[in-house]
């Protein structure tokens, strides 16, 4: 087992290398028995959130169960679960604790395609895009039950990777 340790943080252009081995590390393993994960996250209002998932930032409708209380967004290989609930603390730790990273090609074009309706929502929700320390370029967006979205690219050393 190879120590991780260290490998994902800092940011200085030597550790961004470190980084991008971390990942390549990760992703080129080849004893995985998963293939993918979903988060299943805790919303107030269904229709809500998938008029938002569809209509802002470009999700289809996967799924919706027939009570309306379970339903499924994709984007490209990416899905998402939500479940709707009043429990308080399940949405206070969807507001409060709930991030989801989207990997992404070409962000910054993302987010122009996107940004007439990001400009629509309420001061706060969006952060445009920037480069992180860790060796990524992203945007981050707030859904309307607080949910922080990261969509995010690796940023490419000159040398290209």
């Amino acid at each position: 087992m190879k120590r991780l340790t260290g490998l994902c943080c800092g940011g200085s252009r030597g550790t961004r290398r470190v980084n991008l081995a971390f990942w390549k590390l990760i992703f080129g393993r080849k004893n995985r028995y998963v293939d993918d994960a979903v988060a299943i996250v805790p919303v107030k209002d269904m229709r809500r959130t998938i008029d938002f998932y569809v209509g802002v930032l470009g999700f289809e409708a996967l799924f919706v169960a027939d009570d309306g209380r379970f339903a499924t967004v994709l984007n490209g290989k990416a899905a998402i679960h939500f479940t709707q609930t009043d429990d308080a603390t399940a949405l206070a730790a969807t507001a409060n604790n709930i991030s989801i990273y989207l990997w992404t090609t070409k962000v910054d074009r993302l987010y122009k395609k996107l940004k007439k309706l990001l400009d629509k929502l309420p001061e706060g929700r969006v952060k445009p895009p920037f480069n992180q320390p860790y060796g990524m370029r992203e945007f981050h967006v707030k859904d309307p039950d607080g949910c922080l979205l990261f969509f995010g690219e690796s940023i490419r050393d000159e040398g290209g990777l």
